[in-house]
C-alpha cells in the first residue's frame, strides 16, 4: 500500500517552507533529518554526508522496512524505531500528517539501544520545533534563527581573538535565553579539568579539579543526578544538571556543566549550543597557533646582534601569549653540551622539578633539543596553552639552532649530516635497544611546493610529537617523522592524523594532500637498508 494513501489530505497549494537550517542542526547532532510531507515528498535538502545520501536512497527506492516504520508512526502516533542497513532509524508523526525521520549510521562504540534511545530524545524537541514552523507558512523558523543568531553571538566574540571572551559570551547567552547557568572547565597541561568561567562568579570560583567520573564519554551530554552532583562537590542551585564534553585543536579536553530547569528539549538545544562552542573556541585557538608560529618562525632582529638576546625577545612573546610569569629557555646540542641558555635562571636550575604551576615544553630534531620551562602563580596551564606553547617552541627552534656556533669540528659534521642518514642511525639504535622503530615519509605535489612551506609544516610536526620523536625535511618536497617505539599500527593512526592535519591548513582550494609511506622496524626481524627509502617507497606505491 502506498505510505500516502494513509495520510491525511493536504492542499498542494499551501506555501513551501525553508528547511536549511535543518541541514546545520544534522552535521551538530551527527544525524541524518528528513521530513517527508503527505505526498511522500521530502522536505529537506539533502545533507552533505555520505549517510544523508544512502538515506534519501533509501527512501527514495521505497526501501519496506523503513516503509513500514513510517507508515506505522502515522498509525500510532508513537515513535517508531528500525535498522536498515547498518543505520538506526526512528520515525516521528508530525501534526500535518507528515513524518520526520531521523537516522544514524551505527559504528563500533554505539551500541543500537544507545543510539535509538538519543534518538528518541531529540525527535520530540525537533517535531515540536518542525510543526510550529509547518503552522506559520512564510516566517522564519524560531530554532533556526536561535540557532542562526547564537553563531552569530559567539562569531563576534571569537574575532575577538580571545577564548575567554567567547566562553564568556556563551555563558551570557545560555543565562538570557534560557534562564541555565554554566560553569566552564578546560584540561590542564598536566591532566585534570579546572574552572576556567563560570556564571556563578566573576572570576573562577575554585581551583579544585572537577570529578571526572562524572563526565560522559568526548562529544556527549547527559544528566547527573543529584547523588552524582554531591559527589563531584559541585555547588549547584536545585534543579536538573546537565554535562557535556568536547575537544578542541589538537585534544584540549573542556568539560560544560549547565545547571536550571533543563527539560528533554532545553538539553538537546544546548548540544547544539556546544557545538557552535566547540566550532568557535577551535577557530580561535587555531588563529592564536598560527599568529605565534608566524611570529615567531623568524628572527626579529638585526644579523649582527647575539642570538641570545634574539632568542630572550622570542620567549617573552611566547610567555605573554601562554600567560606566563617567567621562562627560561635552553638549548643543548646532539651530545649534550648546552649551547644556549636564555630567561629565568633558577627555572633553568630547577628545570626537572614538577609543579602545577610550571609548563615544560620540549622540542627535538637532527640538530639538538630545546627545552623551555614557563611558571606563573596560582593557576595552572591549561592544554590548549600548551598547544601554543608547543607550536611556538617548535616555530623558534630551526632559526635559533642556526645561528648557534659549533664548538667542535665533531659537532659540526654531525650537524651536517642528511636527515635520511640521521633518522636511519636512530630507527637503529631503538631497534636494538628492543624497541620500534617507524618512519613516516611525506612528499609534496610538485604544484604545491612553495617558499616556507615544508619548513612550516615541519614546526607544526614537531609541536604535536613525543619527546624523543623527530620531523625533518629530506628536501624541498619531503618531510621524515622518526617515531621510536612506536609500532606499525601506531604509526598509521600517527600518519592519519598528521594527514588529517595538513589537509585543514592547506588552504588553498586546489590543495593536493601529500603522499604519505610508512615503515615500521621490529627488534630481532631481519631488515636490510635505509628505514628512510624503505617509506619513500611505500608512498611512491600507496600514492
Amino acid at each position: 500500500m502506498n505510505f500516502s494513501t494513509q495520510l491525511i489530505e493536504h492542499d498542494s497549494s499551501a506555501p513551501r517552507h525553508s528547511f536549511d537550517w535543518l541541514v546545520e542542526l544534522a552535521l551538530r547532532l551527527n544525524v541524518v533529518i528528513e521530513i517527508i510531507d503527505v505526498y511522500d515528498t521530502p522536505l529537506c535538502p539533502v545533507g552533505s554526508t555520505r549517510d544523508a545520501a544512502t538515506v534519501r536512497t533509501l527512501l527514495t527506492n521505497s526501501e519496506p522496512s523503513l516503509r513500514g516504520a513510517m507508515s506505522a508512526a502515522v498509525r500510532s502516533r508513537a515513535s517508531v524505531a528500525v535498522v536498515v542497513d547498518g543505520v538506526q532509524f526512528v520515525c516521528f508523526r508530525l501534526a500535518n500528517g507528515g513524518v520526520l525521520v531521523l537516522a544514524r549510521r551505527l559504528d563500533s562504540e554505539d551500541l543500537s539501544e544507545d543510539c535509538r534511545e538519543d534518538l528518541e530524545s531529540i525527535g520530540p524537541w525537533l517535531t515540536g520545533a518542525i510543526d510550529a514552523s509547518l503552522a506559520q507558512p512564510n516566517t522564519v523558523s524560531a530554532e533556526g534563527y536561535r540557532l542562526v543568531s547564537f553563531r552569530r553571538i559567539l562569531r563576534e566574540a571569537s574575532s575577538r581573538g580571545s577564548l575567554r571572551q567567547v566562553i564568556g559570551a556563551f555563558i551570557e547567552a545560555l543565562s538570557v535565553w534560557d534562564d541555565v547557568r554554566v560553569r566552564a572547565y578546560v584540561a590542564g597541561a598536566s591532566g585534570g579539568f579546572f574552572e576556567y568561567a563560570s556564571s556563578m562568579t566573576a572570576h573562577p570560583s575554585s581551583s579544585e579539579p572537577l570529578d571526572e567520573t562524572v563526565l560522559p564519554r568526548l562529544g556527549h551530554i547527559a544528566r547527573l543526578t543529584r547523588a552524582d552532583v554531591d559527589r563531584a562537590g559541585l555547588t549547584i542551585d536545585p534543579g536538573d544538571t546537565v554535562v557535556a564534553r568536547m575537544t578542541i585543536g589538537s585534544g584540549t579536553a573542556w568539560a560544560l556543566v549547565f545547571s536550571g530547569m533543563i527539560n528533554d528539549a532545553v538539553q538537546v538545544r544546548l548540544r547544539v549550543y556546544a557545538d557552535i562552542l566547540r566550532e568557535s573556541l577551535n577557530d580561535v585557538l587555531t588563529t592564536s597557533i598560527n599568529r605565534i608560529m608566524a611570529e615567531l618562525s623568524r628572527r626579529h632582529a638585526p644579523v649582527n646582534e647575539p642570538v641570545g638576546t634574539a632568542a630572550l625577545t622570542a620567549l617573552e612573546r611566547l610567555s605573554t601569549a601562554v600567560g606566563a610569569r617567567q621562562a627560561g629557555l635552553l638549548v643543548t646540542t646532539t651530545t649534550g653540551r648546552q649551547a644556549l641558555a636564555v630567561g629565568n635562571g633558577d627555572l633553568l636550575a630547577s628545570i626537572d622539578r614538577s609543579r602545577g604551576t610550571r609548563l615544560l615544553v620540549r622540542s627535538s630534531d637532527v640538530g639538538g633539543v630545546m627545552t623551555v620551562v614557563f611558571d606563573r602563580d596560582h593557576t595552572s596551564f591549561t592544554a590548549f596553552e600548551r598547544e601554543i606553547a608547543q607550536a611556538g617552541v617548535a616555530a623558534m627552534q630551526p632559526w635559533i639552532e642556526a645561528a648557534l656556533p659549533r664548538s667542535s669540528d665533531v659537532e659540526r659534521r654531525g650537524s651536517a649530516r642528511p636527515v635520511e642518514t640521521v633518522f636511519d642511525q636512530l630507527a637503529t639504535d631503538a631497534v636494538a635497544a628492543g624497541q620500534h622503530a617507524s618512519v613516516i615519509v611525506m612528499t609534496i605535489d610538485a604544484t604545491m611546493a612553495a617558499p616556507g612551506l615544508l619548513p612550516s609544516w615541519v614546526a607544526r610536526i614537531r609541536a604535536r610529537l613525543r619527546a624523543g620523536d623527530r620531523a625533518g625535511m629530506l628536501n624541498d618536497r619531503e618531510i621524515a617523522v622518526l617515531l621510536y617505539g612506536a609500532s606499525a599500527d601506531q604509526a598509521a593512526l600517527v600518519s592519519t592524523r598528521l594527514e588529517q592535519m595538513l589537509e585543514s591548513r592547506g588552504g588553498t582550494p586546489g590543495f593536493i594532500p601529500p603522499a604519505i609511506g610508512v615503515t615500521t622496524r621490529v627488534p630481532d626481524s631481519p631488515f636490510e637498508g635505509s628505514l628512510v627509502a624503505a617509506a619513500r617507497a611505500s608512498s611512491a606505491v600507496r600514492h
